[in-house]
């Protein structure tokens, strides 16, 4: 009889320690603004680090298989190169998949502005920019305000390779929405 109890103690206690918590004590953050990813010009915000010597690019795909890249984008509240800038988004991505469009990211955006001026989060996974109108990334932690965040970012390709007089450097403008949730 003693064993049945102590092992429904254990189960019991073992749940409670991995349960969270009821009643609202977790806070909702949303957050959106646009990465502006700039590869060419005298001032690329993104820069091939390393490659195969026998990476080829796939017949449609973007970026060759093995690529190894590095950035700091800047990240505004609109689409627009003249837009404010709330941030900058630091990290790599490596081309992945031989198809030329999935490549494995790593970011961490920090808000140089507003509420959350020196926080930042950080955005980890698989991302198959394959499909514009929307990707999902997971956040998988972050720093000041943003201490032990979690949740996800959409994204959304705004344009590639984007050349107007909005926009005067060739670039990428990806929209991110992002959800976090902080205890």
């Amino acid at each position: 009889m003693r064993i049945p109890f102590l092992l429904l103690t254990i189960l019991y206690l073992s749940l409670q320690c991995n349960a969270s918590p009821v009643g609202g004590s977790e806070k909702v953050t949303n957050l959106r603004f646009y990465l502006h990813n700039t590869h060419s010009g005298n001032d690329p915000s993104s820069v091939l680090v390393a490659q195969n010597t026998n990476a080829t690019a796939h017949a449609r795909g973007l970026v060759p298989f093995s690529s190894v890249y590095v950035f700091d984008d800047v990240l505004t509240e609109g689409p627009s190169s003249t837009s404010k800038v709330v941030g900058n988004a630091q990290g790599m991505y490596v081309e992945t998949g031989k198809d030329g469009y999935t490549i494995l990211e790593t970011t961490d955006c920090e808000m140089t502005d507003g509420p959350f001026k020196g926080s930042s989060f950080v955005l980890f996974s698989r991302n198959q920019f394959s499909n514009p109108s929307s990707r999902e990334l997971p956040v998988i932690g972050g720093r000041g305000a943003f201490r032990m965040a979690q949740g996800y970012g959409l994204l959304r390709t705004v344009c590639i390779d984007c050349l107007d007089s909005v926009n005067p450097s060739k670039g990428d403008i990806i929209e991110y929405n992002v959800t976090l949730y902080l205890r």
